[in-house]
């Protein structure tokens, strides 16, 4: 018991020392539990998807109807729970500039914590916010009705879960350009905007789906389906996978480019 009691510390210890300086699991844990809190961005984050799965999903005539390996309902389910998920982090990333302009990080350099702490921290968050929009569609899907089989589905979950971790770039980016009342009523509108171009809300062929192909949230949301689907659309057309990864990187460059821009200037301002 001892040997092995002795085996485990050094691990422990080694695992620790791999995390940024001043990182609190204490903290974690109360900034999920305030993001939790703001009813307002809980309900857009997983009731209004929820709503949506069930009117344009699991409510209708077609949702029994085969897209790939899945039927329409669990098609549409993942669609909304991936929105979810990007609204999550977007919030999450405008929280951040946020809290610049407020000072919090200022205060925050009173403290232990490093900036990859601070890092490290915001991005636990943002994706365990997301996670619940994911989990929360996964559930009732499969209460009503969404068929998929079940690797094809935690493969299509996890790849648009972790696909939405680029907007939160794009929340930064808009916290860090706007004024504070501005940025969350902003960003909501665009990024329902870019809900309805992307193909995430109505099913695009043809000439509206190449334009939806150079929009930023196809790329994630293309990512996410293509596990059951293997890029065929609901109308016959096939979306090319490596179009897709092409979308979502380029994008991600440009709005990693945008947030360090913006939030460069707004530090320069205090």
């Amino acid at each position: 018991m001892t040997a092995l009691t002795s085996a485990a510390a050094p691990a422990a210890h080694s695992f620790a020392d791999c995390l940024p300086r001043g990182f609190s699991r204490t903290y974690v844990r109360l900034d999920i539990r305030r993001v939790a809190r703001n009813r307002r961005a809980m309900i857009f984050t997983l009731a209004m998807p929820t709503l949506m799965y069930v009117v344009f999903g699991a409510s209708q005539s077609y949702g029994h109807e085969k897209i790939g390996s899945a039927n329409a309902a669990a098609y549409v389910m993942i669609h909304m729970a991936i929105y979810g998920a990007i609204l999550a982090t977007a919030s999450n990333g405008a929280s951040v500039a946020l809290e610049q302009q407020a000072g919090w990080t200022r205060t925050l350099r009173l403290t232990p914590m490093s900036p990859g702490a601070y890092v490290l921290t915001k991005v636990i968050v943002a994706l365990s916010i997301a996670a619940m929009p994911v989990v929360l569609l996964s559930i009732v899907g499969t209460a009503s009705g969404a068929d998929a089989p079940a690797g094809n589905w935690i493969a299509a979950v996890l790849l648009g879960w972790l696909g939405s971790s680029v907007f939160a770039a794009f929340g930064l980016a808009v916290g860090s350009a706007l004024r504070a009342e501005a940025a969350m009523q902003v960003q909501g509108g665009v990024l329902t905007l870019l809900a309805f171009a992307g193909n995430v809300f109505v099913p695009m062929s043809g000439h509206m789906l190449t334009f939806a192909q150079f929009t930023p949230m196809y790329g994630v949301n293309a990512l996410a389906t293509y596990p059951i689907t293997g890029g065929a659309t609901v109308h016959g057309d096939h979306a090319s996978l490596l179009i897709i990864v092409a979308n979502v990187l380029v994008w991600a460059a440009i709005m990693v480019a945008a947030a360090m821009y913006f939030f460069r200037r707004g530090t320069e301002r205090q």
